[in-house]
């Protein structure tokens, strides 16, 4: 049985989009892809439904109740947590928020999570989850103290001239920015700052917020997420 991948990052060399289940992911901003069918493929979407399951079951919701607070259909949560369907980073995103737990949580014991000795890692420059955005974000993950628990580092890039929109992630959840090399404007609801290199921010992000780069240059910054 092919898998059914549900992602909202972009994929190089798409297979045709099934027309009834398109419908409904247009309405999530969201893609729908064929495959992989591989015995990776198959080994992560069995670990990360594996996940998703047991801490919705720790969180007392049943599949209406997740469905619900991540805005996701519960026929595609119903076939992640079944193994069927593999989710793309963006929606890892939007269940780990639902569920109030570390993005890593719902990565754990996957080829994704990290296995490197916790007390001396190294993670060289080409190494690290990375997520492209079609809006210009690159996002590389950078090592924290453990793979399931915060904070999460992020080596972020934002091109000239590009934006990022973020949902509100888990209640107490905040960002740490630190600038490292031209100029970033952040946007927490309504409060803005206007960021250099050296400069830094800590806002909570359990309220929609933007990144957005306004100079001729790309951006660069560090982000540490801190979950409650």
């Amino acid at each position: 049985m092919k898998k059914t991948v549900i992602t909202d990052v972009q994929f190089l060399n798409t297979e045709p989009i099934a027309a009834a289940i398109a419908d409904e992911m247009r309405a999530e901003r969201a893609e729908t892809l064929s495959g992989p069918d591989s015995a990776a493929g198959r080994d992560l979407a069995r670990s990360i439904g594996e996940n998703v399951a047991r801490w919705r079951a720790q969180r007392g919701f049943d599949l209406a109740t997740l469905a619900e607070r991540s805005d996701l259909p519960v026929d595609h949560l119903r076939l992640v947590e079944a193994g069927d369907g593999l989710p793309g980073l963006r929606m890892i995103w939007r269940l780990a928020s639902a569920l109030g737990v570390p993005f890593g949580a719902l990565l754990e014991h996957t080829m994704l999570s990290e296995n490197a000795d916790p007390d001396f890692r190294v993670q060289r420059a080409d190494r690290g989850r990375v997520v492209s955005t079609p809006g210009g974000l690159r996002s590389r993950s950078l090592p924290s103290a453990t793979a399931n628990r915060p904070p999460e580092v992020y080596d972020l890039t934002l091109a000239s001239g590009a934006f990022e929109t973020a949902e509100a992630h888990a209640t107490d959840t905040y960002e740490h920015i630190v600038v490292t090399a031209g100029r970033l404007v952040v946007q927490a609801g309504e409060r803005v700052a206007e960021l250099g290199p050296g400069d830094s921010i800590v806002f909570r992000a359990d309220v929609p917020h933007r990144y957005e780069n306004r100079a001729g240059e790309a951006a660069r910054a560090l982000l540490i997420m801190l979950y409650a």
